[in-house]
């Protein structure tokens, strides 16, 4: 288990979720700077936890490599530090993992902390521009009795990796602060033949953009930067492609920067553009699955945007 943390406070409430597990697992707390006395206070409540220190905030993919390199199990289980696990949800998310048929990757279900009747993301999908949104957002927790597809990789809130398979691929791209991460060591594993599987019975909860505030500069700066970096490094933009690229980032930069009433957007999509790299090429249908209906995925992003706003007012 790997929880980066800048927020110490945050952090401990997860941890004391973790305290329900039935079997003890090594937990690596990543202190991303903070230097906090409670870090040490709460992982010394919990079997086979500890603090990593870092001098300074090096972003949530660094701290992530820092800790993987350093676990000492066969899964690497990684969680948001603003969110809190039911009983087993270690055990179950890492029980979803077969490297030998080639899942590599598992993906558990995260509620909405303010609606735990809804789900909040139950891992990635992408249309065909990589924009990314949270599978099964906004659907009823009920949904999971059906039968529904694996997604094509788990969010970094709640991911489950084989640490072979994590290592071989190089980790997270340290090029991203935050945001976008996630999706971009997925479409990695799954280039190299890695798939994804839903774990419906490891389930918690999480308190969307807690850490930075939803609608924030800063948060809406990295999220815009991760995206204009993704567009670059896979080589998105073709004579193709480029319609749907520009309708979507104008609309969503722009309005983004309305309701923010922030520039981050924009800026940060700018200088992701313009940031050195790797360059990958563009994924092929197999590695990207089936795309999902951009007006469905459009109306559940601005209604859970719209959920977060009235929860502030």
């Amino acid at each position: 288990m790997i929880v980066p943390t800048v927020t110490p406070s945050l952090a401990v409430a997860m941890l004391r979720s973790l305290a329900t597990a039935v079997e003890s697992f090594e937990t690596i707390v990543v202190d991303n700077g903070t230097a906090s006395a409670e870090l040490e206070s709460a992982v010394g409540q919990l079997d086979g936890a500890r603090v990593l220190r870092l001098d300074r905030n090096l972003g949530y993919g660094r701290a992530v490599n820092r800790a993987a390199q350093r676990a000492e199990g066969e899964v690497l289980v990684l969680l948001n530090d603003d969110s809190a696990v039911d009983p087993c949800y270690v055990e179950r998310i890492a029980a979803a993992l077969d490297p030998a048929t080639g899942v590599v990757m598992a993906a558990g279900v995260m509620l909405d902390a303010g609606a735990p009747e809804l789900i909040e993301t139950a891992g990635i999908e992408l249309d065909r521009t990589l924009l990314a949104y949270d599978y099964l957002n906004g659907e009823p927790v009920s949904i999971l009795e059906e039968e529904v597809p694996d997604p094509i990789g788990p969010t970094g809130a709640a991911a489950a990796f084989d640490r072979r398979a994590f290592l071989s691929a190089g980790g997270f791209d340290e090029r991203l602060f935050a945001y976008l991460e996630d999706v971009d060591l997925v479409l990695r594993l799954r280039r190299d033949g890695g798939r994804c599987r839903l774990a419906k019975d490891a389930t918690g909860t999480h308190r969307h953009s807690a850490t930075l505030g939803a609608g924030s500069a800063r948060k809406d700066y990295l999220a815009g930067y991760g995206r204009g970096y993704l567009i670059r490094k896979w080589s998105v933009i073709s004579p193709r492609r480029l319609p749907a690229v520009l309708i979507r980032e104008l609309s969503q930069a722009m309005v983004q920067s309305v309701m923010d009433r922030n520039l981050g957007p924009v800026r940060g999509r700018v200088h992701g553009l313009r940031a050195r790299g790797p360059c990958e090429p563009y994924p092929p249908p197999d590695v990207l699955g089936a795309p999902p209906a951009l007006g469905a995925m459009v109306g559940r992003r601005w209604r859970r945007r719209a959920r977060l706003r009235r929860r502030e007012d």
